[in-house]
């Protein structure tokens, strides 16, 4: 409902304007009653209106004296119709450009009051559909200064831009808001229906958020079967509250879940001193998802509780035997591997009535290579750990698999973590470039590289992206079409002829490439380097 107070000096007037229309039919309420401005004014101070009705003649202060002290003190977006006599009309034309919208001559007529009314509302409606888009544009922007700030590839200008937008940028916690991929009924839906229930949940966050509503956050996330998203949690939320930070979370699930058809489930990432830090808690929020995928026992994890559990001797870790295996995998040692891990399975099948206490065992283990990977290179990628995890059937290895797929699983990471310890920012990446310069038309790819020098080819790509600032085949396409120029400058050569040359097997799709990279075609390029020398 549009919010309007009546301003006049009469009282019979006000009364008359009150029952002279059914104000709730055309989307109206009257929310105050004045009997000069500063009564009108004094109600300002505790309520917004959206439309003020205001005589221009009344005691103590006028009508133009409110609507003017209201433009230049409390409000440009307050908007007035004035209520006048026909003498009275050039003196509240005046009024016009402090936001008048309207006028309506005394004694007011129903006909001619419905009209000013929906002249307002038809500009109301008009500047709330600008506003929004405005405000879709701004988020947009801000988003993207929020995702470089979550993967920590930020610069100065990212963090000064997310702190001047945010409500606060200290204690924060990043928490992912995610639909359970595993319900039945969420399950059902199609890719389109699950992307249209991800929006359906964005806007139900940020209408919860109310004026915090920029700290929601659309998640893009590599996996495609995970529909959520993110919330940039401050501490001050809980205290405006008046509650504590649990107690504000759990009732920020209640809500979603009642206003949501599908399951959710909250992904709590560590506190952090400082929204700069914010990649630290996204990481550890993923951390989290990771535990509770094998546990159906909460709808809220907590990676602070996970962390909690596994660095304690309160639960039935196994630690002696563990701590070995982890020990292992960490010096890369196959026949230990192999040993300790029919050890651990041998334990494991004693203890197949305690599924629970396999469960511990396993979060122990995991946790503890996580932390590993994330010591010898805290800029690990996590996604490719997952991937791992869920080829490798990490949660089935145990329990229901086979003592070969937990070998196998063991054997990658530890795999995975002699590469990050050698390979991080040198030696192979020399070699690898140099293959570049010396057989760009030759048919290389990330994979083949990666098994000529025995690295795991995820990891491989992701240390050439972070050393080169591109991906390998954004790097070898950008090279080929630099060694393509040159060609096409040196010699007279046909377009099909360079493509070969540099690797490119189909002359459209050099074309296309050579267009996104130089801005112009081939023989443009030529051209214009023949009309430079002439």
């Amino acid at each position: 409902m549009i919010k309007v107070m009546i301003a006049d000096d009469e009282p019979f007037i006000r009364q008359g304007l009150k029952i002279l229309i059914n104000w709730e039919q055309y989307g109206f309420e009257v929310c105050g009653e004045a009997a000069n401005g500063k009564e009108a004014l004094e109600l300002m101070a505790n309520t917004e209106y959206d439309l003020v009705i205001t005589d221009i003649k009344m005691p103590n202060m006028s009508g133009l004296e409110l609507i003017e002290y209201t433009w230049d003190h409390i409000s440009k977006h307050t908007r007035f119709i004035i209520l006048s006599g026909f003498y009275e009309f050039e003196y509240a034309r005046k009024a016009i450009k402090f936001g008048v919208m309207d006028y309506v001559l005394k004694p007011v007529q129903k006909e001619e009051l419905i009209r000013a009314l929906e002249n307002y509302k038809e500009q109301y409606f008009r500047k709330i559909a600008e506003r929004k888009k405005l405000e879709y544009s701004d988020k947009v922007v801000f988003d993207r200064h929020l995702t470089y700030l979550i993967t920590d590839k930020f610069d100065k200008d990212n963090l000064e831009y997310v702190r001047d937008a945010v409500s606060d940028s200290s204690d924060v916690r990043y928490i992912s808001i995610e639909y359970d991929s595993s319900e039945p009924k969420f399950k059902a839906l199609t890719k389109e229906g699950k992307i249209k229930a991800k929006n359906e949940l964005y806007d139900t966050l940020r209408a919860y958020l109310g004026d915090h509503w920029y700290h929601a956050y659309i998640e893009t996330h590599p996996n495609e079967d995970i529909y959520g998203v993110g919330f940039i949690f401050v501490k001050h939320f809980a205290e405006e509250a008046g509650s504590n930070e649990k107690d504000y979370i759990q009732k920020l699930y209640s809500r979603l879940n009642d206003s949501i058809s599908y399951k959710l489930t909250l992904y709590i990432g560590q506190k952090v001193v400082d929204i700069s830090q914010i990649s630290e808690s996204f990481k550890s929020a993923t951390i989290a998802r990771t535990f509770q995928l094998f546990s159906k026992e909460k709808d809220i994890a907590y990676y602070d509780e996970i962390e909690g559990k596994l660095n304690t001797n309160r639960h039935p870790v196994d630690k002696e035997m563990m701590d070995e295996l982890i020990r292992s995998i960490e010096e890369n040692d196959i026949d230990s591997i192999e040993r300790k891990i029919d050890q651990v399975y041998e334990h494991f099948k004693e203890l197949a009535t305690e599924p629970d206490i396999i469960k511990i065992n396993l979060d122990y283990l995991l946790f503890n290579l996580i932390s590993l990977a994330k010591d010898l290179d805290p800029e690990f990628d996590q996604e490719e750990i997952y991937r791992m995890i869920s080829q490798g059937g990490y949660e089935q290895i145990a329990v229901r698999g086979s003592v070969k797929h937990f070998k196998d699983f063991a054997l990658e990471f530890s795999s995975y973590l002699l590469q990050i310890r050698q390979h991080a920012f040198g030696g192979v990446l020399t070699e690898i470039e140099k293959e570049i310069t010396e057989h760009y038309a030759d048919n290389l790819s990330l994979k083949s590289l990666s098994e000529k020098y025995y690295i795991n080819s995820a990891y491989l790509g992701q240390i050439f992206k972070r050393q080169f600032g591109s991906a390998f085949k954004d790097y070898l396409n950008n090279y080929r079409i630099d060694r393509a120029a040159e060609f096409l400058i040196r010699s007279d050569e046909k377009v099909y002829l360079i493509a070969s040359a540099v690797g490119f097997n189909n002359t459209d799709y050099f074309i296309s490439k050579f267009v996104q990279i130089k801005g112009i075609t081939p023989l443009q390029y030529r051209k214009q380097f023949i009309n430079r020398k002439s």
